[in-house]
């Protein structure tokens, strides 16, 4: 059985938000890989693209994914 993929559908606020952080490079490196997940998961990107453009592993997509959808964007 394939893993539940979890929907990104950000709004124009989170998605500005999230620019603001990966183009102003303040943030911890964490926080920026998965903002750019956030972003490319929204703009329509299957799981193995983004893998492979950011170098991220798996479970880190899958994960970025579900706190998404189960809890929005966590904001310091």
């Amino acid at each position: 059985m394939r893993p539940k993929q979890y929907r990104v559908k950000l709004t124009d606020g989170e998605r500005k938000y999230l620019s603001d952080l990966t183009n102003k490079g303040k943030a911890g490196a964490r926080q920026i890989k998965r903002a750019h997940i956030l972003l490319m998961a929204d703009a329509g990107k299957l799981d193995r693209e983004i893998i492979a453009t950011l170098g991220a592993g798996e479970s880190t997509v899958g994960r970025t994914r579900q706190r998404f959808a189960e809890g929005g964007i966590e904001r310091p």
